[in-house]
């Protein structure tokens, strides 16, 4: 269901939402609606209370990327971080798996916990739930 929502997203944003106003503070003064995503607009607008907003998907999909793969207890956590960056900038770069508050978990905590694959797909991932 997630995949979908954000397909459908990234389809308004490229065919009716200039990226001018592609801001939360836009839809806000538009539309008078207090959202912080263009899916929770949709969601308000069209008054479907089902329809999960942007961090509930994103979290969600966080649990699936974890539960799919065999990561120990340090990673997990680690991830859990990761997450809640992800959610705070709504994108992930690599720099940012060094930086705060990464970084508390040791200046090299990234390279001795995650092969490279685990990292390319880590920013793949990430990628497909960009805001």
């Amino acid at each position: 269901m997630s995949f979908p929502l954000l397909k459908l997203k990234d389809q308004l944003i490229r065919k009716i939402y200039h990226p001018k106003y592609r801001r939360a503070s836009n839809i806000r003064k538009a539309f008078n609606l207090k959202v912080d995503s263009l899916l929770a607009f949709v969601r308000e607008f069209l008054e479907i209370e089902a329809l999960p907003d942007y961090q509930e998907i994103v979290r969600r999909n966080f649990e699936e990327f974890i539960a799919q793969r065999s990561f120990n207890s340090n990673q997990i956590r680690f991830l859990r971080a990761v997450e809640n960056v992800f959610l705070k900038k709504r994108r992930l770069d690599v720099a940012d798996l060094y930086e705060e508050p990464l970084d508390r978990f040791g200046e090299d905590a990234f390279e001795r916990w995650f092969r490279q694959e685990e990292v390319d797909e880590l920013i793949e991932f990430a990628e497909d739930f960009a805001a």
